[in-house]
């Protein structure tokens, strides 16, 4: 089992890159080779994100070190040791499996930062509990409409695209989704780590207040997961990854996300009284 898993599980769109980056160079903190590991959202949803990585990188294998990856496959046949990177790329994707992602890790947390585990059913929030003997989770809350937009326009830059060459109605139609509202539905996320793991164990931030003092933001998480504080340039906090393009949204799509994620603003207000300021308007401007 891992002795300490450190899981951040979103939200997407929310600055798990950025904190990422500040923690990755932590001294008793050790990453997976990726930031995003997708196992449990695979195992229990059906997530294609982890296979469509790991035939890309076999695809890349097979066309620039096709002799090394017939040396593995001999070497396997004959008792031999082999590649071990080649070994976790081609084995059985299982709890041994993903443990077996921080097997070299002498850190004091093994940390997997994969934002689709909010969405995660009681079935992967145990599988969490029976690969770790502790762990602690953070979770990053942004204003759920101000994501969402965020979320649209990332989807098309994904493609290739710009979402000011997308068609309005292409746009409503994704404002409606799946996709895009339950990413932002954090009722949703909370009431599950309530149910799995204890208060003590879960630390939920505002993007948004971290985004105005992230030193101060840094400070807290040391403080919560109990190791050596740091103290990153300000080159290194102001650092900006997967930005987005502004876009003006029209009113039509506001009005489809406050309208689905009006529980959303209910329940958090409810249970954090100082929610940021800039959620406290539902009738905000375009993000």
């Amino acid at each position: 089992m891992i002795e300490h898993l450190l899981l951040c599980v979103g939200a997407q769109k929310s600055g798990t890159t950025w904190l990422h980056a500040q923690l990755k160079g932590h001294p008793q903190v050790g990453f997976s080779a990726v930031k995003e590991i997708h196992y449990f959202n695979t195992i229990h949803k059906g997530s294609l994100l982890l296979a469509r990585r790991k035939v890309s990188r076999l695809e890349k294998i097979i066309k620039n070190n096709r002799i090394g990856l017939e040396r593995y496959f001999a070497n396997l046949s004959a008792g031999k040791p082999v590649n071990t990177g080649l070994q976790q790329l081609l084995s059985a994707v299982d709890d041994r499996w993903y443990i077996s992602q921080f097997s070299k890790n002498k850190h004091k947390y093994s940390a997997d930062f994969t934002p689709e585990y909010a969405l995660l059913p009681d079935s992967g929030f145990e599988n969490i509990k029976r690969v770790s003997k502790s762990r602690k989770i953070i979770f990053i809350m942004r204003d759920p409409m101000d994501r969402a937009k965020s979320a649209m326009r990332y989807f098309f830059e994904t493609q290739g695209k710009s979402i000011s060459d997308i068609p309005h109605e292409q746009i409503l139609n994704l404002a409606k989704s799946n996709l895009i509202i339950q990413m932002s539905c954090y009722d949703l996320t909370i009431k599950q780590l309530d149910k799995h793991f204890a208060t003590e164990d879960v630390l939920y931030l505002f993007y948004e207040t971290v985004m105005q003092n992230k030193q101060a933001a840094i400070n807290q998480i040391t403080d919560f997961l109990g190791i050596k504080p740091i103290q990153n340039t300000e080159e290194q906090l102001e650092r900006r990854v997967n930005v987005t393009a502004r876009y003006d949204f029209p009113d039509e799509t506001n009005k489809i996300l406050k309208s689905n994620l009006e529980q959303t603003y209910q329940f958090l207000s409810e249970r954090f009284p100082s929610l940021p300021a800039e959620w406290l308007n539902l009738d905000q401007p375009n993000a």
